[in-house]
């Protein structure tokens, strides 16, 4: 009975270590990774805790050029920078980012790829307009708007509108044109004199999106006690990774214990 006891607290601590190490900071590429954020792996079931919540999960790949790649879960979305501290990311959609003919694959709705995300658009992102199917009736071509058609295999022109917003296009004349709207890093970002012209540079650049809640203001809090901070999936809710292995509702000197799946 005595070694047993001697054994139990080892154990623990063992598997505290274990559990801190499984969420160390780690890079992909020239990301830091590191929470909200969290890499997980095709057909890998999230760990209980969790890294992060699930939709800040990060796949981290070689695209076939030398260069690894951080995907939001595999899918098109691909995050290039991540501003912890402004909680705010830089994202790229390889349908219009990958090649030198993103332009050509423009008319789709950017934003229904995030609608169910917890990332909302930046307002900092400028409206990259494009306008197809215009039969004649496109406006006169000059500083904002210029033919985009590149190698397509119909007219396209771009535009560059004003600060990116979901719910309302830009009001352009685009006589009987039909478009798409894309949020595009803004000069408040990148570049001071953007024009219609960089759209083929824009495009790979991305665009920035910002996050809210995620537990951040519990991470910190957690973390000021001693903790590792953890994505409960059990509760759906931050939790906080405590010595012995306890995991605790926000900070390690809560009393709230959240039950280990």
């Amino acid at each position: 009975m005595a070694s047993m006891l001697l054994v139990l607290p080892i154990l623990a601590s063992l598997l505290l270590h274990r559990a801190q190490a499984d969420c160390e900071p780690v890079t992909c590429g020239n990301l830091t990774v590191k929470y909200p954020f969290w890499l997980g792996a095709p057909s890998q079931p999230p760990p209980e805790p969790s890294c992060g919540p699930p939709a800040f999960e990060l796949w981290c790949a070689g695209n076939g050029t030398n260069t690894t790649t951080a995907s939001m879960r595999g899918s098109a979305v691909h995050v290039l920078r991540i501003d912890y501290a402004a909680g705010s990311f830089v994202a790229s959609h390889t349908r219009v980012a990958a090649g030198d003919d993103g332009v050509c694959r423009t008319d789709f709705n950017m934003s229904s790829s995030l609608a169910l995300s917890p990332f909302r658009i930046s307002a900092a992102n400028r409206a990259l307009c494009f306008l197809y199917n215009c039969n004649g009736t496109e406006p006169p071509l000059g500083h904002e708007l210029v033919n985009a058609t590149a190698g397509c295999g119909r007219p396209i022109y771009a535009y560059l509108g004003g600060s990116y917003d979901r719910g309302t296009p830009p009001a352009i004349a685009k006589g009987r044109c039909t478009y798409a709207y894309l949020p595009a890093l803004g000069p408040e970002v990148e570049a001071e004199n953007e024009t219609a012209a960089d759209y083929g540079r824009m495009l790979k650049a991305g665009f920035l999106l910002e996050w809210t809640g995620a537990g951040i203001a519990d991470c910190e809090a957690c973390a000021g006690t001693g903790g590792q901070c953890r994505y409960s999936n059990a509760s759906a809710g931050f939790a906080c990774l405590c010595a012995g292995g306890r995991l605790l509702g926000s900070t390690c000197a809560g009393e709230y214990v959240l039950p280990l799946a």
